[in-house]
């Protein structure tokens, strides 16, 4: 489906470790982004939002828990959000939040490239757990991964 909502907008964007925006025409296999996913609300409102950031075949994600490469906490350049739950799964990224009279939510993970080839990049998404009207979704696309 196409991007859009009702109540929210979500954004997903990739940067390099030092803050520069990374287009995914062509990735060098081993190379390690940070996907960044943003969510604006239409005004001020207290939700408990779900945010469903599934990766492209092709990626995988850095585990904060498991290793040091994924811990995004220490760069400066980057104003995130607090999230109640997070989880860095093999096949997506998952995190819930509590909206409290914010407009914006910023969440980051480290994904890394390890495959070669083209692929497909599913939408994410964002829903209000108690109103499911209210809701948004990235558009889908393509990326490669190509060899170093």
């Amino acid at each position: 489906p196409a991007a859009g909502g009702n109540g929210y907008v979500i954004e997903r964007a990739y940067y390099d470790r030092e803050g520069r925006r990374v287009a995914l025409d062509g990735v060098p296999q081993g190379e390690r982004l940070l996907a960044v996913v943003t969510v604006r609300s239409d005004g001020k409102r207290q939700a408990r939002l779900i945010v469903d950031d599934p990766l492209p075949a092709g990626f995988e994600i850095d585990n904060p828990s498991l290793l040091r490469s994924g811990d995004v906490r220490a760069l400066d350049w980057l104003d995130l959000s607090d999230a109640t739950h997070t989880e860095f799964r093999s096949d997506r990224f998952l995190a819930a939040v509590d909206l409290s009279g914010r407009e914006t939510v910023t969440l980051a993970y480290v994904a890394r490239a390890v495959t070669l080839g083209v692929f497909h990049h599913p939408a994410a998404s964002v829903e209000d757990m108690y109103r499911p009207e209210r809701f948004a979704r990235t558009g889908g696309g393509s990326l490669e991964i190509k060899a170093e």
